[in-house]
């Protein structure tokens, strides 16, 4: 593809294509970038309800947005520059409750989805940038659900638009997986798609209120790991 983009007259070695999947932030350009690919079901559809497209592709946009503030790009200011350009009394309390949200993946345990196996447990350090993505992301897009609900009634009732947006949410992450798959993720900064979905919902209290989950229940337990609220 690289070589076929060249004679096209573009540069010899892309970085990126428009057909990848993923996105991605580089703090040390303060960029944001959202390949066409990405923007397909399950994330987005031009049919989809407005619930459907802010729980996933939303989601996606605000997971890249709060990576500026988690415990990597906090180090880098708005041109790209690294500056620690957080108070002390900041740095303190970012600390604290980034460790909450360590603790918290860190008790996630992996098993196999063939043999039920224990395969391991999330390292909650390794991926404390991509959880506080996460959890940053949900809120961010449910507020901007919201926001776009005053402008653009839904057709449906605020309970069922919500509960689709959370749905879209946890159904952009379905996936199965490999042994070896799942083994991968032990060492890696992302934790396994199950994880992603149920350390957000248990931080999140608008989830708990709209599904109504009872308090100390699996995705709604009494200690909320809050970060960017």
């Amino acid at each position: 593809l690289s070589k076929f983009v060249h004679v096209l007259g573009g540069p010899e070695k892309p970085q990126l294509y428009p057909t990848l999947t993923f996105d991605s932030k580089t703090p040390q350009l303060n960029q944001i970038v959202f390949p066409a690919g990405i923007f397909q079901n399950p994330y987005f559809d031009s049919q989809f309800d407005a619930a459907q497209n802010f729980g996933a592709i939303g989601v996606v946009i605000g997971h890249e947005i709060t990576h500026g503030f988690d415990n990597l790009g906090r180090y880098f200011d708005g041109v790209g520059a690294m500056n620690s350009w957080w108070s002390d009394a900041t740095d303190t309390a970012f600390t604290k409750k980034a460790q909450c949200i360590s603790d918290q993946y860190a008790k996630f345990v992996v098993e196999s989805e063939v043999t039920g196996d224990v395969l391991g447990n999330v390292s909650g350090s390794l991926t404390l940038r991509e959880n506080i993505a996460d959890n940053g992301g949900l809120k961010i897009s449910f507020r901007a659900y919201h926001e776009y609900l005053n402008k653009f009634p839904s057709q449906y009732t605020e309970e069922a638009g919500d509960k689709l947006f959370y749905l879209s949410y946890a159904q952009s992450w379905c996936s199965k997986n490999s042994d070896a798959r799942l083994t991968k993720h032990l060492s890696n900064s992302h934790p396994p798609n199950r994880f992603r979905v149920k350390g957000a919902l248990q931080n999140n209290a608008e989830f708990a209120r709209v599904f109504q989950c009872p308090t100390n229940s699996t995705l709604n337990p009494s200690k909320k790991c809050l970060l960017w609220e």
